[in-house]
């Protein structure tokens, strides 16, 4: 294990942060400054590239944060959405995330800035176009295409982030403050949502959001250009990583029927507004942001089995009591804890750096993504069909016996390499 600045062994997770910069790095340090004429100083010595890089963070994310609160409402209200149809537009907008190792390949000889600047110039169009949509034809497009600039983004932003925090010990705490400056703009959007609400109309808030993610790629053509691509990822199959792959595969679906059906939920069985749904997100990203450091020291605590059997455990109270407990305001507690728990899959990422060697761990863990998102486009189409034909109640009846093969698996993890070796 490494150091920390001040000279402390760091525990596995903060070790891992500083190479990977996930989520969880407990020593997030943005807004720890004891006054703010020091934070300004810390600000005014960061580079140029960063502080540009940053305000395109913030820009997107508060333009996605406005789209991510008002999406459900508009789907359910303007465009009537039923549930087969609601399938095949999360199935559509989920696509792209399989799709990126092929655009990766497509993209190698262009500059990451200009790419990055590209993908969110997509993203903005797509995302602008909503403002005309009247039919599920012309969302399913649209959604397409700034899926397609949002998941080229999402591996960029991080790439660049890596690249300018130049040398040292401290591309995990840039990284954990690159997704605090993200989930600022995020809270700040859905604020905004749940503070106006109805007064715009939903066409002129998706100009707004879009204009926001326009303005992020206005940003980013002022980066520096001479940047190189990092290696390309490749896929890497081994038995030993099974349960890592298998457990990321039944996440994705775990997670891809509460993120497509349960706001949907809501808002046509039980009418919830928009400022509602609104505050709901709210709650979840402050969550996650003061939630995740901890979910990390708890890890380094008591260990990814006890983690993840514990969180299934509930999750699948979770889903019971949301198929079986018709109020409406129970249902918000469920949606809030779905989120809570969410925090747990920290837990994958950790187990495969335990037990991967250096060199697999990044093809795995882009595999694991993979796999990912190979349930998210598949849950949505069943989950809608089964809304239509058996009530939604069925459809979160589906996703706790998904927790349920999730629960057996994660209690046979174990993290000893040897034991691993000769399964």
């Amino acid at each position: 294990m490494g150091k920390s600045l001040d000279g402390h062994e760091l525990t596995p997770v903060q070790s891992f942060c500083n190479n990977h910069g996930p989520a969880t790095d407990p020593r997030v340090p943005v807004f720890k400054e004891s006054s703010v004429p020091q934070l300004l100083d810390r600000l005014h010595a960061l580079k140029r590239d960063l502080k540009l890089l940053w305000t395109a963070v913030f820009c997107m994310m508060y333009g996605f944060g406005i789209y991510s609160a008002i999406f459900y409402n508009f789907a359910t209200e303007t465009l009537s959405i039923q549930p087969n149809q609601l399938g095949p537009v999360e199935a559509v907008r989920e696509f792209p995330g399989i799709l990126c190792f092929l655009l990766a390949a497509l993209t190698m000889r262009v500059a990451e800035p200009m790419l990055g600047s590209i993908m969110l110039f997509a993203m903005s169009g797509g995302m602008a176009a909503y403002a005309w949509v009247h039919g599920i034809p012309s969302l399913m497009a649209f959604s397409f295409v700034w899926s397609v600039g949002f998941h080229a983004w999402m591996p960029l932003q991080s790439s660049l982030v890596l690249r300018f925090s130049g040398e040292g010990n401290n591309k995990g705490k840039r990284l954990g403050q690159t997704m605090c400056v993200g989930s600022l703009g995020s809270v700040l959007g859905m604020l905004t949502v749940r503070l106006i609400g109805n007064t715009i109309i939903y066409p002129h808030w998706f100009l707004f959001g879009s204009g926001m993610i326009f303005l992020a790629a206005v940003v980013m053509l002022g980066l520096r250009r001479e940047i190189n691509h990092a290696d390309r990822p490749r896929f890497v199959w081994k038995r030993k990583y099974g349960l890592y792959y298998w457990l990321t595969l039944l996440e994705g679906g775990r997670k891809q029927v509460f993120m497509t059906f349960a706001v949907y939920a809501l808002t046509r069985e039980y009418h919830t507004s928009l400022k509602t749904v609104a505050l709901l997100m709210v709650i979840n990203n402050i969550v996650n942001m003061v939630g995740g450091p901890y979910v990390g020291r708890l890890i380094d605590r008591i260990g990814e089995r006890k983690i993840l059997m514990s969180s299934y455990s509930a999750l699948i109270l979770v889903f019971i009591g949301y198929a079986k407990i018709p109020n409406a305001h129970i249902l918000y507690v469920l949606y809030c804890l779905d989120n809570f728990f969410y925090l747990s899959t920290t837990c994958l990422t950790t187990y495969l750096q335990k037990i991967a060697e250096p060199e697999d761990l990044t093809p795995a863990l882009s595999t694991g993504v993979t796999a990912n998102h190979v349930m998210a486009v598949v849950v949505p189409l069943i989950g809608g069909q089964l809304w239509a034909s058996l009530g939604y109640q069925v459809t979160f009846l589906g996703g706790a016996v998904v927790v349920v093969v999730s629960l057996f698996l994660a209690s046979r993890l174990r993290t000893n390499k040897k034991v691993l070796d000769t399964v």
